[in-house]
Order: C-alpha cells, then sequence, then structure tokens
C-alpha cells in the first residue's frame, strides 16, 4: 500500500486555526478539514481563482449523495473554510454565500417505527437465560416502554432503579432528571439480568458489555449497536436500524393505546408540545377523522 496523500498547506493551517481560534474539538476539527480537502481536490486551481458556480456546482453534486444530516455538516465546514480563506486574502470574499443553505425543515419527516409484530419478535430474540440475553431483553424494554434515549440506557446506574415506589431516576439532555413509572415486565427483566450481572466494584452503572473485561457502555452508540445485533438476530427489516427506532416506536405505541400528547411528552421528556405532535403523523387512523374532502368532493 502507498502513503496516504500528503494534507494540503491550506487546510493544515485551516486546522489550526480552527483549534487556536475556535476551540473547535478534534472532532469538528477532523470533519471540516475532510469537506476542505474534498472541495480543493475537485476544484484543483487556487483559491483565488475560485468562482461561485464553482463552489455550488461542488456543493450540489455531492449533496446529490448525501442524507441529510451530511449535507447540513458539509454546508457549515465549506462556509466556514470559506471565510477562512477569504480572511487570510487567498479567494475572493463572500465566497461562502455560494454554499446554498439546505431546505429541510424541523419535523418534517414520518416517524420511523417497528410494527407491534415486529416489536414482538424483537423481544421474543432475547429469549434465553445465558447473562447476554437477558440484558438484551432489559435493554429492549426500557427502550421501547418507556422511550428512553440510547444515552439514557448506557448511563442507568444502580441506584436509579427504585424497586419501592416501581419508578426510574432518568437524567437526560441538559441533565433534566425525571422518574418514570416502572412497568412489570420492564422491572422483571431488569431483576433477571441482575441475578447473572458480572461485580464490579469500581462502577455502579447498570449494563455492562459481555465481553471481559466487562465495562460499562462508553456511550449510547454501544446501545445502538446491540439494538442492532438484535434486529438482525429478528430478521427485522426496518427504515431505521438502533434504539431511536425504539423511542420512536413506543411514543407511536403510546398514540395508538390513546394516551394524550401532553401525557407522552412528559415519558419522552419533551419540552415543547411540538415535538411530541410529530408522532401524531403516524396515527393515519385519527387523521382521516379530521381531514377535509377535496373541494370537488363537496
Amino acid at each position: 500500500m502507498g502513503a496516504a496523500p500528503a494534507e494540503p498547506q491550506l487546510v493544515a493551517d485551516f486546522k489550526t486555526w480552527l483549534r487556536k481560534h475556535r476551540g473547535a474539538s478534534d472532532a469538528t476539527v477532523r470533519l471540516y478539514a475532510r469537506d476542505a480537502a474534498g472541495l480543493m481536490m475537485e476544484l484543483r486551481s487556487d483559491p483565488d481563482g475560485w468562482r461561485p458556480n464553482d463552489v455550488r456546482s461542488y456543493f450540489l453534486e455531492r449533496a446529490s449523495h448525501s442524507g441529510s444530516g451530511t449535507i447540513e455538516k458539509m454546508t457549515t465546514s465549506l462556509r466556514a473554510f470559506l471565510r477562512y480563506l477569504a480572511v487570510a486574502g487567498r479567494c475572493q470574499a463572500g465566497l461562502d454565500g455560494a454554499v446554498p443553505a439546505y431546505a429541510h425543515w424541523q419535523l418534517v419527516d414520518m416517524p420511523r417505527y417497528l410494527s407491534t409484530e415486529q416489536v414482538d419478535r424483537l423481544i421474543a430474540a432475547c429469549d434465553g437465560d445465558v447473562g447476554g440475553r437477558r440484558r438484551d431483553r432489559a435493554i429492549v424494554l426500557l427502550l421501547v416502554r418507556l422511550g428512553l434515549r440510547a444515552g439514557d440506557v448506557s448511563q442507568l446506574r444502580l441506584a436509579d432503579i427504585e424497586w419501592q415506589t416501581g419508578s426510574l431516576r432518568v437524567c437526560g439532555k441538559s441533565r433534566y432528571e425525571v422518574r418514570l413509572p416502572l412497568p412489570q415486565d420492564v422491572g422483571d427483566a431488569i431483576a433477571a439480568y441482575l441475578e447473572c450481572r458480572p461485580s464490579t466494584r469500581r462502577n455502579d452503572l447498570l449494563f455492562l458489555r459481555t465481553i471481559a473485561p466487562c465495562r460499562p457502555f462508553r456511550r449510547g452508540d454501544g446501545i445502538s449497536s446491540v439494538v442492532k445485533r438484535i434486529m438482525k438476530r429478528a430478521d427485522i427489516v426496518a427504515p431505521v436500524k438502533g434504539a431511536h427506532a425504539l423511542r420512536h416506536t413506543a411514543a407511536t405505541e403510546m398514540l395508538r393505546h390513546g394516551v394524550p400528547l401532553d401525557k407522552i411528552g412528559l415519558v419522552l421528556r419533551h419540552r415543547g408540545i411540538d415535538t411530541t405532535a410529530y408522532y401524531a403523523k403516524a396515527d393515519v387512523a385519527l387523521l382521516k377523522q379530521v381531514a377535509q374532502p377535496w373541494p370537488e368532493a363537496l
């Protein structure tokens, strides 16, 4: 294998500027530098000769093969790079305006969730007395019954389970702490897992990895990976894989059972009703009752 191509000096200077003057994290610096290097590789010529059409054409071509999250990040990183070049006198001023704004309205997509039959198969895929299966069952039930985020599950501690009151203490985004009722089947699954959970003296996080040394999950990514593996084991083909699909599933299941939106928002810990109302789009039967006929049908 040959050596990796040398990084353009302008990109290296851009990385230094991001760290020194913007206080950017290493992950942000890598992301911005990757997009900056891609732009330079495609346009090749000296930035002083770049024109708005060149930048716009590059962006639109890349965006046509990318998802919404990637496009939004690319918009930010390319604009930052072009502003840096302009300040450094390496390209014409205002070239960052050639990067189009990405029209993606909040909550415009449909919720992505599993059907009741798929949920049953997912839970059934966790049957078994081995420790890993017991852990997986407890994780899945927490996600699908209470709509917890993957990060919430990874940070649950033994002390967060209040057995006497049948509740669970959850501290999510912005350290916003709430107590949620602990459903019977979820409590039973956690208790079954605790019977075979490896003992640790230095950490009281609830869920541990099954491969020695049995350390806790550092972030929600590990919980999402567990869910993806269970979905594959259950042969479930879903529009989106991972823990967040089960959060959507929990919300739509509550809606189907007639739980008011404000109550669903309390369980999901939404700060505003607009976020919870997003899930109302999934209740087609209810929407049919309020839909108005087309004018020609009157």
